[in-house]
C-alpha cells in the first residue's frame, strides 16, 4: 500500500495563547469490566480491490507494544499477524494485563514499563496504545531512542506546546511517526482522499465529521483519564474527514459547547474542569472552505463515526461520487491485505493502518499519516474547546507541514 503524503514544505505555526500541557497519569486505561466499546463491532473493511497483496520486502520490522487498557489497543491493530513484523517485547504497568498482551501477541519478552523497553536496542519501532494525555511524552521518549513510533490518537492531549515538542523531535531524530486515526482507513474516506487526489472534487468547499459515542457513565481508564474528558481534546475521528481527505490544515475555528446533564460533565466533577459532554466546531480550512466537525458524548442512541465531502466539482458521502470530474479516476476500493491480516474494528480499519505503516518504514518514506497531518487533526480540537470555553470565539489554528 503505497499513499504517502507529499503535502507542505514547511512547518507554519500560527500562535494561540492559553492552552496549556494535560501531563496526568503514565499508561493506558484501567482493564475494567468487559464492556462493549463502540467502534470494536464494525469490521467490514468495504469493497476491496481484487489484485492480490504483495509484499514490498521479505523483511521484519521488530516492533515493541505497550499498553493493553480496557481497549487492549495492543492487541487490536494486528502487529502479530503481519507477515513483516516480529512483536519482539510488550509491556504494560500492570503485570497481569502485561502477560495477556504477551500472549495476544504471541511475544515472550516482556518488560514492567515503557521506560525500560526503549532500551532493548534490538527494538526498531513502538507501537503506543497508553493513555491519551501521555502520547506526546511516550512519543518522544521512544524518538529520542532512536524508535519510529506508531501511536494510538490523538496525538496531543489538548496541549499544543506538546504539539510544538512533538514535531521538532520528530524533525531532529529522523525517526518516522505516525498516529493511528482510524476514519482515515474507513472505506469511505479511503475513496474520498483517491477521488480528491486524482481531481474528481475540485477544492472542497464544505466537508463535515461526526464522532459520536454516549458517555451517561465513565468509560473506565488509568487515573480516570476519561472522566470528563473535553469532546474536543479527542477530534481526530471527526477531523480526519476533512485532513485525511485533503491532506490540508484548519485555520480558524468558532466552536460551541453544549451542557447537558451527565454527571461527570461538571467543572466540578473532572480534573479538566470541563463543562461539556458535545461540542461542534465551525473551521476555515485552509483551501478556503469551511468544515464542521462534531465530538458529542451527550447524546443517547447516538454513536459511530460519518463524514461527507462537498467540492468543486462534486460530492461525496461514504463510496459513492455524486457528480464529479471522472477523468482518471481510478479503482476508489480499498486494497487487500496481507493473507491472515484482519481489517479488525472502526470500520475495518485496524489493519490497514499496520499495513501502511509498516510498508512505510520498509520502503523508508514517511506514512501517511505523518506528523503533520497527526496534530493538524489533534491540535485543532486543542483550540476548538477554548473557543467553546469563550462562547464561540474566532480563534486561530496552528498548522504544521511536512517535507
Amino acid at each position: 500500500m503505497n499513499e504517502s503524503n507529499s503535502h507542505g514544505t514547511r512547518r507554519t505555526f500560527l500562535k494561540t495563547a492559553g492552552l496549556g500541557a494535560a501531563a496526568l497519569g503514565l499508561v493506558s486505561g484501567a482493564q475494567g469490566a468487559d464492556r462493549k466499546i463502540q467502534g470494536f463491532d464494525k469490521t467490514d473493511p468495504g469493497k476491496l480491490k481484487n489484485k492480490a497483496w504483495r509484499a514490498v520486502s521479505d523483511r521484519k520490522i521488530r516492533v515493541g507494544i505497550v499498553g493493553y487498557g480496557v481497549c487492549r489497543f495492543g492487541a487490536a491493530f494486528g502487529f502479530q499477524n503481519h507477515p513483516n513484523v516480529e512483536v519482539s517485547a510488550v509491556s504494560d504497568l500492570f503485570p497481569d494485563r502485561c502477560a495477556n498482551l504477551a500472549r495476544a501477541c504471541r511475544c515472550a519478552k516482556t518488560y514492567p514499563s515503557l521506560e525500560e523497553m526503549v532500551k532493548d536496542d534490538s527494538i526498531e519501532a513502538v507501537f503506543l496504545a497508553t493513555d491519551a494525555p501521555n502520547h506526546a511524552k511516550h512519543a518522544m521518549l521512544c524518538l529520542n531512542r532512536g524508535k519510529h513510533v506508531g501511536c494510538a490518537v490523538p496525538a496531543v492531549f489538548g496541549s499544543l506546546a506538546d504539539a510544538e515538542k512533538l514535531y521538532e523531535t520528530v524533525k531532529k531524530t529522523g525517526r518516522k511517526y505516525m498516529m493511528f486515526e482510524t476514519s482515515a482507513y474507513h472505506a469511505g474516506t479511503y475513496a474520498m482522499r483517491k477521488a480528491y487526489r486524482a481531481g474528481a472534487l475540485g477544492k472542497l468547499v464544505y466537508s463535515e465529521g461526526q464522532y459520536y459515542h454516549y458517555f451517561a457513565t465513565p468509560l473506565a481508564s488509568y487515573k480516570q483519564w476519561r472522566t470528563g474528558l473535553p469532546p474536543m481534546w479527542y477530534p481526530t475521528h471527526s477531523t480526519a474527514y476533512h485532513i485525511a481527505v485533503t491532506g490540508g490544515s484548519f485555520t480558524h475555528v468558532s466552536c460551541q459547547g453544549f451542557k447537558g446533564k451527565i454527571a461527570q460533565f461538571k467543572p466540578d466533577a473532572n480534573r479538566y474542569k470541563n463543562p461539556f459532554d458535545s461540542e461542534i466546531a465551525l473551521f476555515k480550512t485552509s483551501e478556503g472552505g469551511a468544515s464542521r466537525m462534531s465530538v458529542c458524548w451527550g447524546m443517547r442512541g447516538s454513536h459511530g463515526e460519518t463524514g461527507r465531502v462537498h467540492g468543486e466539482l462534486g460530492h461525496m458521502v461514504g463510496t459513492t461520487l455524486a457528480g464529479g470530474n471522472r477523468k482518471n479516476l481510478p479503482d476508489l476500493n480499498k486494497p487487500k491485505l496481507p493473507p491472515g491480516m484482519p481489517a479488525g474494528g472502526h470500520g475495518g480499519s485496524h489493519g490497514y493502518l499496520t499495513e501502511e505503516f509498516v510498508t512505510a518504514l520498509l520502503l523508508k518514506r514517511d506514512p501517511l499519516i505523518n506528523i503533520a497531518w497527526s496534530l493538524n487533526m489533534s491540535a485543532a480540537g486543542a483550540v476548538a474547546h477554548q473557543s467553546a470555553l469563550k462562547d464561540g470565539e474566532l480563534l486561530k489554528v496552528p498548522q504544521y507541514t511536512w517535507p
